[in-house]
């Protein structure tokens, strides 16, 4: 069973709604943002970001939410920015704008 560290959780969680705006920049905002359980991506090996497939190809082990957010949190990551949210981990990819959110 996936645990997360409650110590690391903000006291106040910033909803995905904020980080979209915030993100945003006056560009358009995403009509849809997926969410899926990373269990599924997993089991597929494929998301909508292709994130499972990238961090595969760099062998990086991503196997429950808190190595996803440390995987996009790695400083020499510079294309992917993740964040606490309520339902999981929300990830950015900056140079499309995409979201994706991560849940249990």
């Amino acid at each position: 069973m996936e645990t997360i560290d409650m110590t690391q959780i903000p006291a106040q969680l910033r909803t995905l709604d904020e980080l979209i705006r915030q993100h945003a920049e006056g560009h358009d905002l995403p009509r849809h943002v997926p969410h899926l359980r990373l269990a599924d991506a997993l089991a597929r090996g494929d998301d909508p970001l292709r994130l499972i497939e990238y961090f595969r190809d760099l062998d990086r082990k991503v196997e429950n939410l808190e190595d996803l957010f440390a995987a996009c949190a790695d400083p020499d990551e510079e294309e992917l920015e993740a964040f606490r949210v309520e339902e999981g981990i929300a990830v950015y990819l900056v140079p499309d704008g995409q979201w994706a959110v991560f849940t249990k």
